[in-house]
């Protein structure tokens, strides 16, 4: 089921999956950054970890209209970078 986590920073859409194949352990080094070991079945990776934000409320479901404004956003965003100006919508 996907779901829609508001953060501080950020809206993220998403499904949350459970996976006996993977195990997750958290690492945190000297200067106290964290760190994620993802090991599936022969790959072992490690992630850094940067907050996104803290998470201000979870919404079981995500709304069309929230979806489209945000993909819109984003790709918005990416021609902006691009130096392309994006079309207004209605």
């Amino acid at each position: 089921m996907y779901r829609t986590y508001r953060t501080t920073k950020d809206t993220i859409m998403g499904a949350e999956t459970e996976n006996t194949d993977i195990s997750l352990k958290l690492i945190t080094d000297l200067d106290e950054k964290e760190y994620v070991m993802v090991k599936r079945q022969k790959e072992v990776a490690i992630y850094s970890l940067l907050l996104v934000g803290n998470v201000t409320e979870i919404v079981h479901g995500v709304s069309f209209k929230e979806y489209r404004d945000i993909t819109y956003a984003r790709l918005d965003k990416e021609l902006l970078e691009q130096g392309i100006k994006p079309k207004k919508r209605l």
